[in-house]
């Protein structure tokens, strides 16, 4: 009998075990949930009349790129301008011209060669960057 208590005690030990090991990893478990608050889209631009400058007596340099660039949405007019023509390349302030929602923008390069104009990537923001 006693040989039976003891195969007993280590069967109960083991549920034990078992059953403690199921009810921790039983903690762990989370609830699916969400947050948020106020989510919206951020309207963007639209680039329209691109036009690429090329130097009078080089016509491989590119002087300068103009376009237009309007709100998709709403009438937020762009204040900031960037362009960058290299996919790695640096970026490029650009000036704004007109009013209205609409803008004329200039990008003024001193010597880009057009071989080296693989992408046109605009950056365009309704705020000015803030000061350091």
């Amino acid at each position: 009998m006693f040989r039976n208590f003891k195969a007993l005690l280590f069967v109960f030990a083991i549920l034990v075990i078992t059953g403690s090991a199921y009810a921790f990893a039983a903690q762990n478990t989370v609830e699916s949930s969400a947050a948020g608050y106020k989510a919206s889209v951020v309207p963007g631009y639209a680039v329209t009349n691109i036009v690429y400058d090329l130097d009078d007596t080089d016509p491989t340099t590119v002087d300068e790129i103009t376009f237009d660039v309007a709100p998709s949405s709403g009438s937020a007019a762009a204040a900031l301008v960037k362009i960058q023509t290299e996919t790695s390349g640096s970026w490029t302030d650009c000036t704004l011209s007109g009013s209205g929602s609409s803008r004329a923008v200039t990008c003024t390069f001193g010597s880009l060669l057009l071989e080296d104009v693989t992408a046109l990537n605009v950056v365009a923001s309704s705020t000015t960057d803030p000061a350091p």
